[in-house]
C-alpha cells in the first residue's frame, strides 16, 4: 500500500520500545507500518516505570492540543484506557474522530478516580477496538455501548533465528544450564510473572505429578510481584527447573523453537484479566504448542490448535501435557505445522495495521 490516504493521525502511546511488553510490541507496529501508508504524528513514553506518567500526561495533553488546534488532525488514537483519560479534556477542541484499543486490565482497575477518567475518555470515543472477545465483554459490561466496540486481533511475528544463529544460542544455553533439547522433555512458560499467570499454584500442585524427567524452563522478567514465590518454590525441584531472570530476544526465539510444550496454568482473576494471550501463539507460530486453563481470552488464542483444560484441574493439565508428549514425533510434527500455519495466516500485523486503518479512516 503506497501513501495515497490524506487522513493525518495523531498516535498516543504510554507504552512503546525500548520498554517491552505487549503494549509496546502493538503499538510498535501500529506505528511503523501506518507511518508506511498515512501521515502519524506519534507521542509515546519509552520508559517502564509508571512514576513516568506523572510529566509524560501532562505533556501528552499540551502537544495534543497544539496539534488539534494548529495542524489537521482527522483522527486520534489512544493505545489504551489510561492514555484515553486525555480524550475529555481533547474533546472540546476538535471534531477529530476519537480511537482507543482496550485490553481489559485498564476496565478492572480497582482506584476509583482513575476508573472515573478512563471510562469518561472511553466514552468520548467513536470506536473502541478490543484485542478479544473477552476484552469485547469487559468492555460491555464496563456500560460501553456494543455498537461502538470493534473487534481486531493483534499481530504474531516473533523472531526466530538463522539456523547457524539457533545453533550457536542452543548450544551455549545447553552448556550453560546442563540441559539437552533432544534427550530430553523441556516445557517451557515465560512473561511478566504476575498472580494471574498462576506458576506459583502450578508449582505447588500441578509440577509435583510430573514424570521426573520433565523439566521446566521459566522465563521471569525483570518485574512481576511472584518473583519471590517462584524462586522458593523452584528450590524444591533443583535442576529440574530452569529460572531465567534475563530473556534476550535471541534466546526466546531458540527456547520456543526447542521447547515441547508452551504451559499457561493461568488463573482467573476479577481484577487482572488476560486480555488476549499472545505468548502461546507466538508458540504455534514455531510449530509449539500449549497447554493451557480454559481462563480470559486464552479460550481463543489456544483454540482447537492447544489444549485447554477446567480451571484448577491440575491433574487434567498433567495429563494434556503428557499426550502431546506421547504422540509420535510424526504426529508432533503435523500437528505444529498446521498450528504454524494457521497463526501464520490469521495473526500478521499487516492484516491488523489494515484494519485499524479502515476505522481510523471512518470506514467501519
Amino acid at each position: 500500500m503506497t501513501r495515497a490516504s490524506t487522513t493525518r493521525i495523531l498516535f498516543l502511546s504510554r507504552r512503546y520500545p525500548p520498554s517491552m511488553g505487549g503494549i509496546q510490541t502493538h503499538c510498535y507496529h501500529m506505528y511503523t507500518l501506518l507511518s508506511k501508508w498515512v501521515d502519524v504524528k506519534l507521542v509515546a513514553l519509552s520508559r517502564q516505570h509508571l512514576i513516568h506518567l506523572a510529566w509524560f500526561v501532562p505533556y501528552t495533553y499540551l502537544v495534543s492540543l497544539f496539534e488539534v488546534l494548529f495542524r489537521k488532525v482527522d483522527t486520534i488514537y489512544f493505545s489504551d484506557g489510561v492514555i484515553c483519560c486525555l480524550a475529555t479534556f481533547l474533546r472540546p477542541f476538535t471534531r477529530a474522530r476519537f480511537i482507543v484499543t482496550v485490553y481489559g486490565l485498564e476496565l478492572t482497575f480497582s482506584h476509583w478516580l482513575f476508573s472515573k477518567l478512563m471510562k469518561w475518555g472511553i466514552s468520548r470515543c467513536e470506536r473502541v477496538l478490543v484485542i478479544s472477545e473477552h476484552t469485547g465483554r469487559i468492555t460491555a459490561e464496563s456500560g460501553v455501548p456494543e455498537e461502538k466496540i470493534h473487534l481486531i486481533y493483534l499481530g504474531v511475528e516473533p523472531g526466530t533465528l538463522t539456523p547457524e544463529r539457533h545453533k550457536i544460542v542452543k548450544q551455549n544455553f545447553e552448556e550453560q544450564h546442563g540441559i539437552s533439547f533432544e534427550k530430553e522433555k523441556v516445557l517451557l512458560n515465560f512473561g511478566r510473572q504476575v498472580r494471574r499467570k498462576g506458576l506459583v499454584p502450578f508449582l505447588q500442585k500441578g509440577f509435583p505429578l510430573l514424570d521426573s524427567d520433565i523439566r521446566l524452563i521459566i522465563g521471569m522478567g525483570s518485574t512481576g510481584e511472584e518473583i519471590p514465590k517462584i524462586k522458593a518454590e523452584s528450590e524444591r525441584y533443583g535442576e529440574r527447573i530452569i529460572l531465567l531472570d534475563h530473556l534476550d530476544d535471541d534466546t526466546a526465539a531458540m527456547l520456543r523453537a526447542e521447547s515441547d510444550v508452551f504451559i499457561m496454568p493461568n488463573l482467573a482473576i476479577a481484577t487482572d484479566a488476560e486480555g488476549f494471550g499472545i505468548a502461546p501463539l507466538e508458540a504455534m507460530y514455531v510449530g509449539v504448542l500449549s497447554v493451557a486453563f480454559a481462563v480470559d481470552a486464552l479460550v481463543e488464542s489456544v483454540n482447537e490448535w492447544g489444549y485447554m483444560v477446567e480451571p484448577g484441574d491440575y491433574q487434567g493439565f498433567v495429563d494434556k501435557i503428557n499426550e502431546h508428549l506421547g504422540l509420535t514425533p510424526e504426529e508432533r510434527a503435523s500437528r505444529g505445522a498446521k498450528a504454524s500455519e494457521y497463526v501464520r495466516r490469521e495473526y500478521t500485523w499487516e492484516k491488523t495495521a489494515r484494519e485499524y486503518l479502515e476505522v481510523f479512516e471512518g470506514r467501519v
